[in-house]
């Protein structure tokens, strides 16, 4: 039998035995050595499962904790608060609105009031001419004409 002719040198012990091939890195090993190579990248296998499996429940507790992030939780806070505050000025301008209408409502019905004054003394007098009526049909104009254009109030959104 031609014994001899199958061994060649282990790469661990570097004696001349019978040697098997590790198709990984392509070296050759006796048996005892290459099953203490098989259990070395076994136990590297172990390890490399353990970090995956502690960095997939890493992963699993981050998306079930997701909504109480302090970033989530300052930005809910921001946004309430930013709700409020324009809820707020948003009262503040309706309220303005409203005392500038009835101010300029209050002021159109004073100069009606004038106007209409002006008028029944132009019928008790029965006195009136081109030129007063002229008059007169300016003041309504200029009546109506502030009434469909109020004070300018103009609303500027900041964003």
């Amino acid at each position: 039998m031609a014994m001899a002719n199958d061994k060649t040198l282990c790469f661990i012990c570097n004696e001349n035995k019978i040697t098997y091939p590790c198709k990984g890195c392509s070296n050759e090993f006796c048996l005892l050595d290459l099953t203490e190579h098989r259990q070395i990248l076994t136990n590297e296998l172990h390890h490399i499962t353990n970090q995956y499996n502690e960095f997939k429940q890493t992963i699993n507790k981050q998306k079930q904790d997701s909504q109480n992030f302090s970033s989530i939780e300052q930005i809910n806070q921001w946004e309430m608060e930013s709700i409020e505050k324009i809820q707020q000025k948003a009262q503040e301008y309706r309220e303005i609105i409203t005392k500038s209408s009835q101010t300029c409502i209050n002021d159109i019905e004073m100069k009606l009031k004038d106007l209409n004054e002006q008028i029944k003394q132009m019928q008790i007098a029965n006195e009136f001419n081109e030129t007063g009526l002229n008059y007169l049909r300016n003041q309504l104009i200029e009546i109506k004409e502030q009434l469909n254009n109020p004070s300018d109030i103009s609303i500027i959104s900041s964003k």
